[in-house]
């Protein structure tokens, strides 16, 4: 299990590089280039569930195996489509020569190969969300706790599963409303 432990830790560092220091990095350096900063603010409200799932884990909620699942599935679809505030299809990658456009279409390709291959990796941990219970699923608590015991050493893990859990009900009613939004944008398109 030490191996496995091991790629639990490096796959949460990981995913805390390219998918929160890089994105906000580029988001930074493009808050005045319309074409990067439009699509990763729609990055930004899709990984959101990413953050819920860490503070869930905190609290060893087995609800967060599936908004980590659902995260990995969301952040691809939302960088090649968009979502309910700004919907990508039919609208190019940004193509100038701009070195921003470069690195996000770089950034991009990166974020969605990775997320795609943690759907692969995360399946057989879906049980963990009925049961939680073995040292597989409790091992990918391990991280967030950490975190938490850093950024967060006065607050008792239980309450900061209760600001997750607020913050997925507030998510899941934006997931509706792009939902919604899409599928009203693909009636008209047939219409």
């Amino acid at each position: 299990m030490r191996l496995y432990e091991t790629l639990v830790y490096g796959d949460f560092v990981l995913a805390v590089g390219l998918l929160v220091v890089a994105p906000f990095l580029l988001l930074a350096v493009s808050v005045t280039y319309s074409p990067v900063r439009d699509r990763l603010l729609v990055y930004w409200r899709a990984s959101a569930l990413l953050g819920i799932t860490v503070y869930l884990w905190i609290g060893e909620q087995t609800m967060g195996f599936a908004t980590g699942f659902v995260a990995r599935a969301l952040i691809p679809l939302a960088l090649w489509r968009g979502d309910a505030l700004y919907v990508l299809r039919g609208a190019s990658l940004p193509t100038a020569q701009d070195w921003r456009a470069l690195l996000f279409r770089r950034w991009r390709t990166a974020a969605i190969a990775y997320n795609l291959l943690g759907l692969t990796y995360m399946l057989p941990l879906l049980p963990c969300v009925v049961t939680g219970a073995g040292p597989r699923c409790e091992m990918w608590f391990g991280p967030p706790q950490q975190y938490a015991d850093s950024l967060h050493p006065s607050v008792e893990p239980i309450w900061l599963a209760r600001y997750g859990w607020v913050a997925l009900g507030v998510y899941a009613a934006y997931l509706l409303s792009t939902a919604v939004r899409l599928q009203r944008d693909l009636m008209e398109r047939r219409a």
